[in-house]
């Protein structure tokens, strides 16, 4: 937005499509759709002429010449939506008689007001069905001559139109009758200025439609800082969140999410209350603003793969209505799911919960083997230990928990799955000591040791994680201390080149002096001819480092470092070198090929 300056206001007079279906169903538009059209042909004239300009200019260039339309409009309806007195001449010369009428029945009125006072409830001209009338006291109807058109609500006032103005008021019905079928001439006519131009008008009002929801999405990155998704295969998420937790506080646990092709189905464990469903939210939200168009709440490199359908079953989908109880209601969900196919995304929240845990264990897992089968992407939330198990020993499915350190930590851990901590989440909610203490008699020796081992493996997740940071940290030291390495050796070697070169071009200067005297002495062609050449020689051209492609698996050496080193990988024309368990990505130029012994 700020690249444009302010925002645009791009008010619109109508729907897309709206219009058009209007003027197919009415004689003529009112005033106060003339004046909002107005408005809007004033509005988009006004922004044409503004950015007329690049960059903006693209997106006005093609909005159509309302000028004509401008100029009639303007012409006949004020800024109140009424039609001006000088829309027409006829208009302005009913106008005109109406008011000298009016102010003649005025004046007549007052002069009966004041002559008989006495027979007036009150001393003031009064309007009732749209007649000018008296407000008489009863008892002196039969007194007074004229037109009785209604009682107060006592019954004790008559409003009464007087006989000397009756010819006047029929006039000035007729006039207004006439200033009617005036106005109704006057709006056929702008209406039918509208319908010559209703295709340029609805396309403009598509493209300003664009343009709004344009100006929003870019609104709506700024103030979330989104930044534009990559498409790709392999859904992966950095430093992502949910835009509404964001505006709810600063202190969002940003969600990072790597899912390679070949892994199709996620299962994410972990505690009530540790983030589970928030996650299957935010992916989802995600991967539906890179459809859209609109950039992502999460860190540059995050990939989304074009997903053509997004099925979720988040929620309860009771229903009393349809007699769905709640796992009922979860299976007609799933049932619609399963027509998912590989550019499908399919969220499930707590898959199978509402049913025993044997037949829901079981039918969880037939489902994700369909649904790898279809070849779709499952992420999908679970309490079930047998099915933790059962994504753990299949070649396309992943566990993931939400990480728990006495409390819940919001991180999503791949690779592991995490215990519920039902137990550990009630003492902390407060239930008292003896429960606790009960509970975790019931519980099986198995389970308790379950329990323990997916806390053993969290725990050394997160050491290894911690570990890996440091290493990633080291390896960014090593590379900065060899770049400077490199450079200074560069720097060395020029210097020393350079030393050289100077040396040797003085060392020539001397000889051509050398030459000189020795021809002005006569001396022998062949021994002048040979010096010149020996020093020739002696200053050998620049040297260039030579860049080196090696295979993958051979020994070389870096430059500057006499101990060679192993050929990892290749990647964006850098290759990935192991040298005493430490890993360098260099450039060709800085690598040397290993002599071989003869």
């Amino acid at each position: 937005m700020s690249r444009f300056g302010e925002p645009l206001t791009l008010s619109l007079p109508s729907e897309p499509g709206e219009l058009e279906k209007e003027l197919i169903n009415v004689i003529f538009l009112n005033t106060g759709q003339l004046h909002k059209l107005y408005n809007w042909f004033v509005m988009i004239t006004g922004l044409k002429r503004k950015y007329r300009n690049p960059p903006m200019n693209r997106y006005f260039n093609g909005i159509a010449d309302y000028t004509n339309i401008i100029s009639e409009l303007d012409k006949c309806v004020d800024q109140n939506g009424e039609v001006r007195d000088n829309a027409s001449v006829e208009l302005a010369r009913i106008r005109t008689r109406k008011r000298k009428l009016k102010n003649n029945i005025h004046q007549k009125l007052l002069k009966l007001l004041s002559e008989r006072s006495n027979i007036f409830s009150d001393a003031t001209i009064v309007e009732r069905n749209n007649r000018y009338v008296l407000p008489l006291k009863r008892n002196f109807k039969k007194d007074f001559n004229g037109i009785v058109h209604a009682y107060s609500n006592s019954g004790e006032t008559v409003f009464v139109e007087p006989v000397e103005i009756t010819d006047d008021a029929a006039l000035l019905v007729e006039l207004e009758e006439q200033e009617t079928q005036e106005i109704e001439r006057i709006l056929k006519q702008l209406t039918a200025l509208i319908r010559t131009q209703i295709n340029d008008i609805e396309s403009d009002i598509e493209t300003v439609v664009g343009l709004d929801l344009r100006f929003a999405k870019v609104k709506f990155a700024n103030e979330l800082n989104a930044t534009r998704p990559v498409f790709g295969d392999g859904l992966t998420i950095i430093d992502g969140y949910h835009p509404i937790l964001k505006r709810i506080s600063q202190n969002v646990v940003p969600l990072n999410l790597k899912l390679v092709p070949e892994k199709t189905v996620l299962l994410i464990s972990g505690p009530n209350a540790g983030g589970k469903t928030v996650v299957l939210k935010t992916i989802g939200l995600l991967v539906q603003m890179a459809k859209c168009g609109f950039f992502i709440t999460a860190g540059e490199g995050s990939i989304m793969p074009f997903f053509e359908e997004v099925y979720a079953d988040i929620g309860d989908e009771q229903s009393i209505e349809f007699d769905l109880s709640t796992f009922a209601g979860h299976l007609k969900w799933i049932k619609e799911s399963l027509n998912a196919n590989r550019n499908s995304l399919i969220l499930l929240d707590e898959l199978m919960s509402q049913t025993s845990a044997e037949e829901g264990s079981a039918l969880a897992s037939a489902l994700l083997e369909e649904f790898v089968r279809k070849g779709g992407t499952v992420i999908a939330t679970t309490h079930n230990e047998t099915l933790k198990i059962f994504a753990s020993q299949h070649r396309n499915m992943i566990n993931g928990g939400m990480e728990y350190a006495d409390r819940p930590t919001y991180r999503l851990m791949l690779g592991v799955p995490q215990s519920s901590n039902a137990i550990k989440l009630a003492r902390t909610l407060g239930i008292n000591g003896p429960i606790i203490d009960s509970a975790i008699k019931h519980l099986s020796s198995d389970k308790l040791s379950v329990n323990t081992l997916l806390e053993d493996l969290s725990r050394e997740r997160t050491a290894a994680e911690k570990e890996r940071k440091e290493l990633d940290l080291m390896i960014k030291e090593y590379k900065i201390k060899l770049d400077e390495l490199n450079t200074r050796r560069k720097k060395e070697v020029d210097d020393l080149r350079l030393k050289y070169k100077q040396e040797m071009v003085s060392a020539k200067r001397s000889v051509e002096r050398l030459i000189k005297d020795l021809r002005s002495k006569k001396a022998d062609g062949e021994i002048v001819k040979k010096a010149r050449e020996f020093f020739d020689q002696a200053l050998p051209p620049e040297e260039k480092n030579k860049p080196y492609y090696p295979r993958i698996g051979e020994l070389v050496h870096i430059n500057g470092i006499s101990k060679p080193g192993l050929v990892m990988e290749e990647h964006d024309g850098k290759y990935k070198i192991s040298l005493e368990n430490i890993f360098y990505w260099v450039e060709p130029e800085s690598l040397i090929q290993l002599r071989k012994e003869k």
